[in-house]
């Protein structure tokens, strides 16, 4: 009696199951199988020794003083003493303060130009967390095969790495068939208005174009993406906007002995409060696309998760939401970041504040995400304001279809072997978005291999970089601008082995 009924319900659900399947081995983007290239010899520990004397100059970005002028200055002249035949073959540009904008003239002036970016400043110490550090976050020191100190990773490794990799092509007699730029900002960490944004504006005036890009903004991770163990290359193709609004509320103040029903507090807390519990859509498309490149490495659930997300995308939505780092990377996140209120415990504030920080998914603007705040808040008597010159929106977006990222994506499989290339959208602020004006190609990658140690060592404690990375991403650099920017491609190990 019940086999007319199980065969059609069996029958579907093989069906079914192979439809999944199907759509799964569809879903996955191969990448082109690469060989591996003959890298440059690179003296690691010179360029290691040049960091620690980088990371010396206390170029500091602070949110309520003016930097030191002396410290940047030290680091402009440890960049002349280092780099010689930079200084005597590119042009040098101080833009405003201390920012430096270096042109390496191609041998074709049709072409357009590449450009490279590195920022000078980095975020202070905190100093009740000195005591914590294994090294001082000034000293430069070199131990246990470690340049340490701030900077080190964010980004005065990279900024060494990239005049390092000048250096020796240029004693190598390499010479630039399209110009190339190196675009060094001095307040990256402050916001890049008085850096990145003046070049970019510069560059704009000159009616500079632009075939690529590449900034901070990815790394090559590792044990941090859920369900992957592989090594991932992610490339920011894209990063999300910033909005920040000021909540305030104005209330008669007067005795707490004789309180209103709802205070200007307690009203601005409903108002968190609401915001907290209204958060905005999830989207999981952006992080579809990094686990479409990531494929096979990836576990065979969440491979079924993505490639069918038209029945799996509540299950998939829920589960990203439940971790804050995947949670940023579906939605546009509300944060409330500041308070201020009452001044003494017997006195009724007539005013409340706080400060909301948005980071905005690209398809939301600041016109939408300030609608929902209001839809959510739902009550007159806040009042809602933009803060101004903190905002601004998501970028566009660079296509994984580019030949600027599919050839960056050559780059690190060739000099990283083993190594996965994934497009994913940066939740942070970098100098990238400044140049979105002057570039369609716009994209972000440090050429290192970062643990989730290293990741949570940025603007913390006890920030390193190993020796041997650093001699890495010297040879990293001097591949991608032959590979941008040469007119011969890199030669193969057989190449070489040709010539004995």
């Amino acid at each position: 009696m019940l086999l007319p009924i199980l065969f059609p319900v069996l029958a579907l659900l093989i069906f079914v199951a192979a439809f999944l399947l199907i759509r799964t081995s569809l879903f996955m983007r191969l990448p082109e199988p690469v060989e591996p290239v003959e890298l440059p010899e690179v003296d690691a520990e010179i360029a290691a020794g040049h960091l620690s004397l980088a990371i010396r100059a206390k170029t500091i970005s602070y949110d309520d003083q003016p930097p030191d002028a002396m410290a940047f200055y030290e680091l402009h002249r440890t960049l002349e003493t280092l780099y010689p035949r930079v200084h005597a073959t590119l042009e040098r540009q101080i833009v405003s303060d201390f920012s430096l904008l270096y042109r390496w003239r191609g041998n074709n002036p049709e072409l357009p130009a590449i450009l490279f970016c590195a920022h000078l400043d980095v975020v202070p110490a905190a100093e009740d967390s000195l005591s914590q550090w294994q090294h001082p976050p000034f000293s430069g020191e070199i131990a246990e095969e470690q340049v340490w100190g701030r900077g080190a990773l964010d980004v005065k490794g990279q900024l060494i790495a990239l005049m390092e990799a000048a250096e020796g092509l240029i004693k190598a007699g390499f010479q630039p068939e399209r110009t190339l730029y190196f675009a060094f900002g001095e307040d990256e960490e402050a916001g890049g208005r008085r850096g990145a944004a003046r070049i970019a504006a510069l560059l704009a005036e000159r009616g500079e174009s632009l075939e690529a890009v590449l900034d901070e903004g990815g790394a090559i991770v590792q044990g941090t993406l859920p369900g992957v163990e592989l090594p991932v290359a992610l490339i920011g193709i894209g990063e999300k906007g910033y909005l920040t609004l000021r909540l305030r509320v104005e209330q008669p103040g007067g005795h707490s002995s004789a309180p209103p029903p709802s205070t200007a507090i307690g009203i601005l807390s409903r108002a968190i409060t609401a915001i907290e519990d209204h958060p905005f859509p999830a989207r999981s498309v952006f992080l579809r696309e990094t686990f479409r490149a990531i494929g096979a490495a990836a576990s065979p659930a969440l491979q079924l998760i993505f490639a069918n997300s038209w029945l799996f995308d509540g299950l998939l939505k829920r589960r990203l939401s439940a971790d804050p780092k995947t949670n940023a990377a579906i939605r546009t996140t509300a944060a409330v970041t500041m308070t201020r209120g009452g001044v003494k415990e017997n006195v009724l504030p007539p005013a409340a504040e706080a400060v909301v920080n948005l980071r905005l998914m690209p398809g939301d603007t600041i016109e939408s995400a300030v609608e929902h705040v209001r839809r959510a808040v739902n009550d007159q008597n806040v009042q809602i304001e933009v803060i101004p010159h903190g905002s601004w929106e998501a970028t566009p977006l660079t296509s994984p279809d580019s030949p600027a990222y599919e050839s960056l994506s050559r780059a690190v499989r060739e000099v990283f072997p083993g190594v996965i290339t994934a497009p994913y959208l940066v939740m942070g602020a970098t100098d990238a978005r400044y140049y979105t004006g002057l570039c369609e190609n716009v994209l972000r990658l440090t050429p290192l291999v970062m643990t989730r140690e290293d990741l949570d060592s940025i603007h913390s404690i006890n920030e390193r970089i190993s020796v041997a990375a650093v001699g890495r991403m010297v040879q990293f650099y001097q591949h991608l601008i032959r590979l941008w920017c040469g007119a011969d491609e890199p030669r193969r190990p057989e190449d070489a082995n040709a010539d004995d």
